[in-house]
């Protein structure tokens, strides 16, 4: 059988300070869980780490008027200068921030005449859409006049040919018949001739 070790309490003030160090809190099953032991012995030797570390801490506040004189002085010192950093950085960012707002308006202002000469280009071009829509709609009924007339004339034209093809038949006819009275007319001639 193992013989457990018994836990000290330099053991246990090492393992608080150790804990301390790495920012964790010196708990009694922290302290166990690095030295070993028992809840109740590692807990009176960590309450009396504690305690110490009380004592440790009293022992500084308790300083000399001089110390603390020098401290409250000095910390005066350090909040003045970074109060007149402060003031400095607050000064520099507003005056920055001014800066950027003016330019900012000056854009701004750069864009509203931008849109607004847009706007009126738009309102110029929706003008000339409609100018363009009306004389769209007035050369489509220029055309569906023309091509009635035009259907119109080819109406005509057709009747024309119609007609000329008569005229030609009766002309044809009328030659033909020419042509046989100037036979006619030939063979009596000769016939008159002949007696």
């Amino acid at each position: 059988m193992e013989r457990k070790v018994k836990v000290t309490q330099d053991a246990v003030n090492t393992a608080c300070e150790q804990l301390t160090d790495d920012n964790k809190n010196a708990t009694v099953n922290a302290v166990i869980a690095i030295t070993g032991g028992s809840f109740s012995t590692v807990g009176v030797m960590v309450k009396a780490w504690k305690e110490g570390q009380g004592a440790k801490l009293s022992t500084l506040i308790n300083m000399p008027e001089s110390i603390t004189q020098a401290m409250h002085k000095a910390t005066a010192e350090i909040w003045a200068a970074a109060s007149d950093l402060a003031s400095e950085a607050i000064e520099r960012i507003q005056s920055e921030a001014g800066e950027a707002i003016t330019t900012a308006k000056g854009e701004l202002s750069e864009y509203k005449t931008e849109v607004t000469r847009l706007e009126n280009e738009l309102v110029q071009s929706h003008a000339k859409a409609s100018d363009a829509e009306q004389l769209l709609s007035e050369s489509v009924r220029e055309a569906n006049a023309l091509n009635t007339e035009k259907v119109s004339l080819q109406a005509r034209l057709s009747d024309r040919e119609g007609e000329l093809v008569r005229v030609r038949s009766g002309y044809e006819k009328l030659q033909a018949e020419l042509i046989e009275i100037a036979k006619m007319q030939a063979k009596q001639k000769k016939g008159e001739d002949g007696k």
